[in-house]
């Protein structure tokens, strides 16, 4: 019997910083501070509110070189002075694995294939995705992320569910791993059993254990 385990990226396999800060944190470096990031997107949208202020990134009708070109129009900075390439740097390096559950992951996946199932800008959640597997040597089955799925979870969940069953294994005798109570309710209401683990406060130990509870053992 084939079982998968389907994780969240963000909080749950790497740390994050919310992209409102982000930005703010890269524009302080070239010296512009107290930006309002309201003004420069057009939105009336509250900073703070991560989720609804990058949708356009988590859905893929914006990229990040959108973001990048705007900033830089906004605030008269030139390429010489900051490359896409640059800012795609600064942008993506916050991403940094939570080793204990990359590590419990690796030690599972043998048995139990890896499925992505992140909600993010594509350039961000991939790049952390070929670190995994280029530096820690994870191997996922699959790779789901909002950006380039055009909608974020819970609906992203629907097509992972059809993923998962033309790969010939019944969503029950799946797992998901996700930080946010709302969407590991939606898992479940899906018929996907879930666990809800927020690596960034917890151990991963704690996941292990939790796991193990559903099965799903080293």
């Amino acid at each position: 019997m084939k079982r998968y385990i389907l994780s969240d990226m963000g909080n749950v396999m790497s740390f994050f910083k919310f992209r409102a800060l982000l930005v703010q944190e890269i524009m302080a470096g070239f010296g512009v501070t107290n930006l309002d990031l309201a003004k420069v997107f057009q939105t009336e949208t509250a900073a703070v509110s991560d989720e609804m202020y990058y949708h356009g990134l988590d859905t893929g009708q914006i990229h990040v070189i959108d973001v990048y070109k705007r900033l830089m129009e906004h605030c008269g900075i030139g390429e010489e002075v900051c490359s896409y390439p640059m800012f795609l740097s600064l942008w993506c390096r916050h991403l940094e694995p939570i080793k204990g559950v990359v590590g419990l992951y690796r030690n599972l996946q043998e048995n139990f294939p890896l499925v992505i199932v992140s909600n993010g800008d594509a350039a961000g959640v991939r790049h952390i995705t070929h670190h995994l597997v280029g530096t820690y040597g994870l191997k996922f089955q699959e790779v789901f992320i909002s950006g380039e799925r055009g909608r974020k979870k819970p609906d992203l969940l629907e097509d992972v569910v059809k993923f998962v069953e033309s790969q010939g294994v019944n969503r029950a005798d799946c797992v998901f791993v996700d930080d946010l109570p709302v969407y590991v309710q939606a898992a479940e209401n899906l018929g996907i059993p879930s666990i809800q683990f927020d690596g960034s406060k917890q151990s991963s130990e704690e996941l292990k254990v939790a796991l193990a509870n559903q099965g799903f053992i080293v």
